[in-house]
């Protein structure tokens, strides 16, 4: 063959190696894990079998719920899985031994237990929920039987608490032993893939290549990578020494990497507000925006490796070594010629520029240096992550599931319903379950379509293909094809649901035994009755405050904006840290909900930002404020524009905005006469200016008509320019 021959099939075959190796590197490692999950069912079930445990699809359930494709989230959520079936056993022996001859007051006390376990999966995030989660169900899973044969409790609950723990071990010594996917290589390549990103989301912004939809849409997906980050890092601190000396690095890099995306988001958007108005400030600051963009648009790709953070950290030190002699010269040529409004428009522009720039490099020098094997030295600083949650809500999920569990239960007692028992058992397994789901309406009804597919999946399966399989081989030979099937659906994201449902149920209406029964009228009676207690479970979901209904989204808008409301009055240490993780936590909540774009929703996301803008100024301007010994009158001054600004937070309003925006006016003014008094020394200035450049960016925001606040503002008051006109 010619050497032309051979290039051209070389030319041929390489867009397909990419393809193959894209393809390998996602679902190679899903396949996988779907081949690990189960192989390690199956182990669960023969051992069950082998030691005649009462039902093996007990194990092999666990197996489905616990297993991860990493080897670390198994360990964590096997601890809080054992912990919350213990928790459910004691819940279920004071409940049985109180109320055995009492069946109105058993279901009562289940109900308010399991509606208190939800209440927690829903308050508390990552391993915790889960735990409130094993509690609630396992309560239902040992009582409700203990209760029909209370003589039997002791028997029932070792029995349940051996099938679960052999479910744990199970899975944890296949996924151990099995090509381990540790958590620590997870991290690392998260981080990669976020630094990655983060540095094409500034490099798009400031090309100008990108939309201001696509831009927003890449800092949401920013925001997952942070709360997936955490959700790891919580996770491998039980797996990997190393990654527990690392600890207090990964924090730093999620809390750096947050303060660095809020700067620069900060100074994009005053940019865009000069821009926009062709303000003279944003002319001469061109130079400044394009000098930062030669440093970070470079030849290639984004840096991925640590080695390539490295130069690039070189570069941004280098970029900051020039950068104060670059505004040395651009501010002598404007104050020559320009007006206050300018000046204060770029020392503002200025002064985020040189932030971003500073935590930039700070954030890609603690990236480069993450694989270090050295032992992290405690920070001063609490850079704990800090969650979001709404108490009312959770406890709105709790009473779901207390209506459910009461209403299904009185009926199962007044009509002495045979199969009531397994319908009041599912409306606890689904009500837990769904709890933790970011929207619980969407998980239960994405359930229960898999708890009907898997019904009929079961039928076919039990009473047309099982009696024909004699032996153990056979079994496992007829059972890998459908529970494949429901592992493949688990396995996407937008079919999690239905994928365990159907896995859930299957195993749950075959339940393989070594002495199986085949009656179709039982297996009809009682697959219904589980559909029932489903679907009960998701009515209440869908139509008691659901997470896309109005109430609750209200809750979500005032929740965003206390976020600001909480940065006026709280207590200074952590505060930078404390804001920005639980921020970020409400924008996974928006991201994952899905918003449907209607107008509600936009007003929603129209908050988003502004919050984040305002709350970042504000913090800064309280720490510059505290270490400054400042006269009575700018004392009062700064406090009063804080107050307004929390009150039009807390309340929106056009009053609300106007008195916000007039008493940042005059705070402005106050700070700009202490600068001009001879007697104020330099540190003293350079904090003052500091402060000034804070309620500058306070103020374009508030009178910005493109955001929800400048909306606000009548259309005879003062548009952007003017109002810094009259601030100057």
């Amino acid at each position: 063959m010619s050497a032309l021959g051979v290039d051209t099939i070389k030319t041929c075959l390489l867009p397909m190696r990419r393809e193959v190796i894209s393809w390998g590197k996602k679902e190679g490692w899903n396949s996988i894990f779907v081949f690990k999950t189960i192989l390690a069912a199956l182990l669960a079930m023969w051992i069950s079998m082998k030691f005649n445990l009462d039902q093996p699809s007990t194990a092999m359930i666990t197996v489905f719920i616990v297993m991860q494709p990493e080897t670390g989230m198994i360990l964590t959520k096997s601890l809080y899985r054992i912990a919350g079936t213990l928790a459910g056993t004691v819940a279920s022996l004071v409940l049985v031994g109180l109320f055995a001859q009492e069946p109105e007051l058993f279901i009562i006390g289940l109900a308010l237990w399991v509606g208190i376990c939800t209440a927690g999966a829903a308050f508390y995030r990552n391993f915790k929920s889960y735990g409130f989660v094993l509690a609630g169900y396992s309560s239902a899973m040992i009582g409700l039987p203990a209760a029909l044969q209370p003589q039997l409790f002791f028997s029932i609950s070792v029995t349940r608490l051996s099938e679960v723990t052999l479910g744990i071990l199970c899975a944890g010594v296949i996924s151990d032993i099995i090509l381990p996917r540790r958590l620590s290589d997870i991290i690392i390549s998260n981080v990669q893939n976020r630094y990655t990103e983060f540095i094409a989301f500034v490099r798009a912004s400031l090309a100008g290549t990108e939309g201001q939809q696509e831009l927003e849409n890449m800092h949401l997906r920013l925001v997952d990578k942070v709360i997936s980050l955490e959700l790891i890092r919580s996770a491998a601190i039980l797996e990997d020494p190393e990654v527990r000396a690392r600890n207090l690095r990964i924090k730093n890099l999620n809390s750096e990497f947050m303060s660095a995306s809020t700067s620069y988001h900060s100074f994009r958007q005053l940019m865009q507000r000069l821009t926009k108005h062709s303000a003279p400030a944003g002319k001469a600051l061109k130079t400044l925006y394009e000098s930062l963009g030669n440093t970070l648009v470079t030849v290639g790709e984004a840096p991925r490796t640590a080695k390539e953070a490295r130069r690039a950290a070189r570069l941004i030190a280098a970029f900051r070594a020039v950068l104060s002699r670059r505004v040395e010269e651009v501010r002598t040529t404007l104050s020559d010629s320009s007006d206050p409004q300018t000046m204060l428009d770029f020392e503002t522009a200025v002064e985020l520029l040189f932030r971003f720039v500073r935590e930039l490099h700070v954030y890609s020098t603690t990236y480069s240096a993450l694989q270090n094997k050295e032992q992290d030295i405690k920070s001063p600083d609490d850079i704990s992550f800090a969650s979001s949650t709404d108490p009312v809500v959770a406890l709105l999920t709790g009473a779901r599931s207390f209506g459910a569990i009461l209403l299904v239960g009185m009926f199962w007692i007044v009509s002495a319903w045979p199969s009531g028992v397994n319908a009041l058992l599912f409306v606890a397994i689904v009500s837990s379950l769904c709890a933790s789901a970011i929207n619980p309406a969407r998980a239960a009804r994405q359930m229960a379509f898999g708890f009907m597919a898997g019904f009929l999946a079961a039928f076919l399966f039990k009473f047309l293909v099982l009696p024909s399989l004699d032996g153990f081989m056979l079994l496992c030979a007829g059972l890998a094809p459908v529970l494949i099937f429901g592992r493949y659906l688990c396995a996407n994201p937008k079919w999690a649901e239905i994928g365990s449902g159907f896995v859930i149920f299957f195993t749950t209406m075959v339940a393989p035994t070594n002495s199986m029964q085949f009656d179709p009228v039982v297996f009809i009676n009682d697959g219904s009755a589980i559909i029932i207690g489903v679907a009960a479970a998701g009515v209440m979901f869908v139509t008691l405050m659901p997470a896309t209904g109005t109430w609750l989204k209200r809750r979500l808008d005032r929740q965003l904006r206390h976020q600001v409301v909480m940065v006026c009055s709280d207590s200074l240490d952590g505060l930078v840290h404390r804001f920005e993780s639980s921020t970020y936590d409400l924008l996974h909540k928006l991201s994952s909900n899905r918003l449907d774009g209607g107008a509600q929703d936009q007003h929603l996301l129209a908050w988003v930002f502004p919050v984040i803008e305002i709350g970042r100024a504000i913090i800064h301007m309280r720490q510059d404020a505290d270490a400054l010994q400042m006269s009575r009158s700018l004392s009062d001054k700064l406090r009063e524009s804080i107050r307004s600004i929390a009150r039009l937070f807390e309340r929106p309003s056009a009053p609300h905005q106007n008195a916000a925006t007039e008493s940042t006016v005059n705070a402005i003014k106050t700070v700009s006469l202490e600068l001009e008094l001879e007697s104020c020394c330099g540190h003293n200035r350079d904090v003052l200016r500091r402060i000034l450049t804070s309620l500058h960016l306070i103020r374009t925001s508030l009178l910005d008509e493109d955001t929800v606040l400048g909306a606000m503002v009548p259309a005879s008051s003062p548009t952007l320019l003017e109002g810094a006109k009259n601030a100057a």
